[in-house]
């Protein structure tokens, strides 16, 4: 029997193919794949058997193009031949496509009036998802627009707020995303869109992917900060959600909560993307460690217990990646970390990447087959060895500025965004198969 998470993953593969065959991209040593949604195609930073992997990185890479872009943390996707962009124009979150050949604006739709506190700069923190025809776009206040992928038009568009959400900002001691922004990129899987809403039994809304009409809602939890992810876990086909409050398993068909594992830090601040590999549940937050949760099934109900806990890999705002049963991340300090996802041991740790603030450093991460990609908040781009035994350098280079987001990989090429600060940043595509 297919597991959920292996249906998806296949799914995102056939729109890859379906997308291919459409729009006549040719073979060299790989397919050209995209980068339709936060994390890749199947959402957890790991690069189709199909894609361009590396090897190696030139010491200066070919700069492509080089455009200004507007302020905000919503990371750059790809798809069919346009880079879609979330920014902050003429005081909206605007998202805007832009071809992937030169840098040149297709189109620009301004949304929703832009937010703005202590964390970062004024604008989206979202990123948005591509999926054929649709672009999703979810902005900070909680407002979810599907505009038309070839014009920008607006297709539909929905107010949590009248869904019971009721967003407050940075004031007083409300936790989860209603204090720093809607940054759960909403899951889209066939017809239905699935989002982390808040408010009372709008906690995860399945809304209809072609009209935006609510198919159903469920629960009672404050979103943290990391989106939906779709597992197979002792049988039962979920979405793992990072609630305030914790870890939970949500049944796929109405919401209902399969299990729950708490984890309480300050204000929720829970960022990191959970990843499932054989009934483990690999989640993790500041203040809490990085843990290992065993799903199984007990009679008619699932049961989920703690097995392990890791504290000098708990993650902060970075999202780690699986390879062959083992996590690559970032530790807390700043440290990269390897752990077997079995016993929770870090197998080997290693501090050579540059952080331009220890304290908040941030870092991206590609798979790219038996090798990763990653990207530092200081705009250091580091190849290295998925290995079990110790840490294996293949090439370094710097790409942008300081950064907070992830980039996109399309067909050999990296598509930044830099410039965390107000007054914006750049956007940046660099051939990565290439030297200047």
């Amino acid at each position: 029997m297919l597991t959920f998470s292996t249906m998806f993953r296949r799914l995102a593969y056939a729109i890859i193919l379906i997308v291919f065959y459409f729009t006549g991209h040719s073979f060299y040593s790989a397919i050209a794949v995209d980068w339709p949604q936060w994390r890749g195609p199947t959402r957890d930073g790991i690069l189709p058997n199909e894609g361009l992997a590396l090897s190696t990185l030139p010491e200066q890479p070919k700069v492509l193009w080089k455009i200004k872009s507007g302020e905000g943390l919503s990371s750059p996707v790809v798809a069919n031949g346009s880079v879609f962009l979330f920014e902050n124009r003429n005081n909206n979150e605007a998202m805007v496509a832009i071809s992937t050949t030169d840098g040149s604006e297709k189109w620009a739709t301004e949304l929703s009036p832009v937010f703005e506190d202590g964390q970062g700069p004024r604008g989206p923190r979202c990123t948005p998802v591509v999926i054929k025809d649709q672009v999703f776009a979810q902005c900070s206040r909680g407002t979810l627009h599907c505009l038309d992928f070839k014009s920008g038009e607006i297709i539909w568009e929905i107010d949590y707020a009248k869904l019971g959400m009721k967003f407050i900002g940075e004031k007083g001691s409300i936790p989860g995303a209603r204090r720093h922004g809607f940054t759960n990129a909403p899951l889209v899987i066939g017809d239905m869109v699935y989002a982390l809403v808040g408010g009372k039994n709008n906690s995860i809304v399945c809304f209809s992917r072609k009209t935006g009409q609510l198919i159903w809602h469920a629960l009672d939890h404050e979103p943290g900060y990391a989106p939906p992810i779709p597992a197979t876990l002792a049988g039962k086909q979920q979405f793992i959600c990072f609630f305030v409050h914790g870890v939970a398993g949500v049944d796929v068909r109405n919401g209902d909560e399969l299990w729950n594992i708490p984890m309480k830090t300050d204000y929720g601040r829970h960022v990191a993307a959970p990843i499932a590999h054989n009934n483990i549940v690999i989640a993790g937050s500041h203040q809490v460690g990085l843990q290992g949760i065993q799903v199984t099934k007990n009679g008619e109900k699932l049961r989920a217990e703690v097995i392990w806990k890791n504290i000098e890999a708990q993650p902060n705002i970075s999202h780690g990646v699986l390879v062959n049963e083992h996590y690559y991340g970032l530790g807390d300090p700043a440290k990269l970390v390897c752990v077997n996802i079995t016993s929770g041991k870090t197998i080997w740790s290693n501090d050579s990447l540059s952080f331009p603030d220890p304290k908040r450093a941030m870092a991206s991460f590609i798979v790219m087959k038996n090798n990763i990609l990653s990207l530092t908040s200081g705009g250091e781009l580091c190849l290295f060895s998925a290995s079990k035994i110790e840490f294996k350098e293949l090439g370094r280079t710097q790409v942008c500025g300081i950064n907070w987001c992830m980039p996109a990989y399309a067909d050999g090429k990296l598509y930044v965004r830099d410039g965390i600060k107000k007054k914006g940043g750049n956007l940046i595509c660099v051939d990565l198969t290439k030297y200047h």
